[in-house]
C-alpha cells in the first residue's frame, strides 16, 4: 500500500512539472544582455565633443555622427538632418532627453581619437574614429572593448 501511495506521489510530481510552462528562450542578438556594460570613466564631455566618422559598426549605423554640448550636461548628437538632445547621466552615458534611447560610451583612447559607443538595447555599436583612417592598435582595442561588453564582434563590419 506504500508503494503504492509513494509510486503516486512521484507520478503526481512529475506530471506537475511537466505542466509547468517552459522558460523562456534567451535570443542573443548583437550583444548578450547578460554582460553587465557600462560608460567609461575616463568620458569628458567637452573631449569627446566634435566629429566622429564610423569605421566599423554592428547593426544600423550611420556613416558619421556629430557631438555638440549644449549646455552643462546635455549634448546634442547629430546624425544627417537628425539632432537628437542627450542627458550625461553618468560618465559615459547619455539618455535621451523626452524618449528611451542610450547611448553607452564604453571605452574611448587617451587622445580620444578613437571610442567604442553602442546602444543600451543591444540594437547597434560602433567604432568611431576621429578620421577615415584609425589606427590598428586603437581598432584593435576598440573591437576588444566591444567583445569584453558581450557584442558579438563576429558581425562587425568595416564602413566605408
Amino acid at each position: 500500500m506504500h508503494r503504492r501511495i509513494a509510486a503516486f506521489a512521484i507520478a503526481a510530481a512529475l506530471a506537475g512539472c511537466a505542466a509547468e510552462p517552459p522558460a523562456p528562450e534567451l535570443v542573443i542578438g548583437l550583444r548578450n544582455p547578460t554582460v553587465a556594460f557600462g560608460g567609461t570613466s575616463r568620458f569628458s564631455a567637452e573631449r569627446f565633443a566634435g566629429a566622429w566618422e564610423t569605421v566599423a559598426c554592428l547593426g544600423s549605423c550611420v556613416k558619421s555622427e556629430r557631438y555638440v554640448q549644449a549646455t552643462e550636461g546635455v549634448y546634442l548628437r547629430r546624425t544627417g538632418d537628425v539632432e537628437t538632445p542627450f542627458l550625461i547621466s553618468a560618465p559615459g552615458v547619455l539618455r535621451e532627453m523626452g524618449g528611451d534611447d542610450r547611448l553607452v560610451v564604453m571605452w574611448v583612447d587617451e587622445g580620444f581619437r578613437t571610442a567604442a559607443i553602442g546602444d543600451a538595447d543591444g540594437r547597434w555599436a560602433a567604432i568611431l574614429n576621429r578620421n577615415r583612417k584609425p589606427a590598428r592598435d586603437r581598432i584593435k582595442a576598440a573591437t576588444e572593448i566591444l567583445d569584453f561588453n558581450g557584442w558579438d564582434v563576429s558581425k562587425l563590419r568595416v564602413v566605408k
